[in-house]
């Protein structure tokens, strides 16, 4: 079995070619820049020459490349996009329209084409290539998908569907899935790209992927609280026999060590709400029975130093599933696909 393990965040996509003939310790990885990095820079090289930019393709996270279409309007330069290319910014158009980004589906006369997009399987498998590593048919993404409802905050909609997981049983396959929920609009757009590119595809949630790939550290013990720093979003769970049982999920910037100990503490006793994580600004929390006895906290991520050097829990363990911390999204969703036949959405 041969699958690439892709996992995107924020800043990075954490790339894993997992094959079962080759330890997991001598895997071909990449850590490269997210593609809402590279479509940022894109967007602000068109910003140095002054030429106004034309968003082509479809939906993708936001972040970097939002903030880098805001500058370029800011400048006084033009931003077109396709109604897909500009849900990237918000959801619901009037508002992007708002914001002053054009909306149509031809490029005007000599602007600056940037195309949109989560993934560019073609240079990944030019850059395997430059090694003689041959691409696999099979990959697994992960992506944070918020969801989209017109009637209510995108949050909510983001833990409707985590709550629906946990309630059906809270195990990885519950979290996987071959053909994304209809509103979750960034997934299915890397599920339809995928399917164009000829490959068969698993998807996943970087959070839940992320969790289900901490025990590959064998100083993992459940019942665990693990906890993922990703750049942009944090997320802890407690994880007992294998199933996720809570969880709550914030801003990586507005954790402060005291909102840690409180939304940890929360979860470990089964009493944290979700309208408390909510109104405090993050997705929200969803706790499925408790107390229970942490054996580990386990934490990951690229922002967890700053955790742990605050000393807020003693004894917390910086888990390095398979070795590297920053493929255990990438572990969590080749666990997913060795179960993709059971997954049947």
């Amino acid at each position: 079995m041969r699958v690439l393990a892709i996992d995107v965040g924020a800043g990075t996509q954490d790339i894993l070619l997992y094959d079962e003939g080759m330890p997991l310790e001598g895997s071909t990885k990449l850590i490269l820049p997210s593609q809402t990095v590279v479509v940022a820079g894109r967007i602000d090289r068109a910003r140095d020459k002054s030429r106004d930019t034309f968003l082509e393709g479809p939906v993708m996270g936001g972040g970097s490349s939002t903030e880098a279409i805001e500058e370029n309007l800011r400048a006084g330069l033009r931003v077109y996009a396709t109604p897909s290319a500009a849900a990237t910014v918000h959801d619901n158009l009037e508002r992007v329209r708002t914001r002053g980004v054009i909306i149509q589906e031809e490029a005007p006369r000599g602007v600056e084409a940037v195309r949109t997009g989560d993934l560019d399987l073609p240079s990944l498998k030019k850059a395997l290539g430059l090694f003689d590593v041959e691409m696999p048919g099979s990959v697994a993404v992960a992506v944070q998908d918020h969801g989209f409802s017109p009637s209510k905050s995108n949050r909510l909609v983001r833990f409707e569907h985590m709550a629906k997981a946990i309630k059906e049983g809270g195990r990885l396959e519950n979290f996987a899935f071959r053909q994304p929920p209809k509103a979750m609009t960034r997934m299915s757009a890397v599920k339809d790209y995928l399917d164009g590119q000829g490959v068969e595809s698993v998807l996943m949630d970087t959070g839940p992927a992320a969790i289900f790939g901490m025990p590959f550290d064998p100083r993992y013990k459940e019942p665990a609280l693990a906890i993922n720093f990703g750049n942009g979003h944090t997320i802890m769970a407690v994880v007992d026999g294998g199933r996720i049982r809570a969880l709550a999920e914030d801003h990586t910037i507005e954790m402060a060590p005291e909102k840690i100990e409180a939304y940890a503490r929360g979860l470990a006793r089964g009493t944290l709400t979700n309208q408390e994580v909510f109104d405090n600004g993050g997705h929200g929390a969803y706790v499925a029975g408790g107390p229970w006895e942490i054996k580990t906290i386990s934490v990951t991520g690229p922002r967890r130093d700053g955790f742990l050097k605050s000393g807020a829990m003693p004894g917390a363990v910086a888990v390095a599933p398979g070795g590297d911390m920053m493929i255990a999204g990438c572990l969590g969703l080749v666990e997913a696909w060795k179960i993709k036949d059971s997954l049947c959405r």
